[in-house]
């Protein structure tokens, strides 16, 4: 995982989303495992990938894009904030 990139994220899901600071660890281990699943790390080219594994991965990829300046343009908002509270509510807390 690029350290970078994780910094982004966690920026992105508390400044932008408004999720708590304490989430961000789960959300950030979700997104690494979904990453890797589709054969990435947590970094800007899992940002830009094409995607055939599923709706979680296009998620996470997406907030990838976001939170490093992409487009991000294939989900919306509201399906990523759906995501996320998902990710949230199915595992136990990681914090910081």
């Amino acid at each position: 995982m690029n350290s970078i990139v994780e910094q982004d994220i966690r920026t992105y899901l508390t400044t932008y989303l408004k999720f708590p600071q304490e989430d961000c660890g789960t959300v950030l281990n979700c997104m690494t495992h979904q990453a890797r699943a589709a054969g990435f790390d947590l970094d800007t080219r899992f940002a830009g990938a094409s995607l055939s594994a599923g709706p979680e991965a296009r998620v996470a990829s997406q907030i990838v894009s976001r939170a490093t300046g992409g487009a991000g343009i294939e989900a919306s908002e509201d399906s990523i904030r759906k995501q996320i509270g998902d990710w949230i509510r199915r595992n136990p807390r990681k914090g910081r």
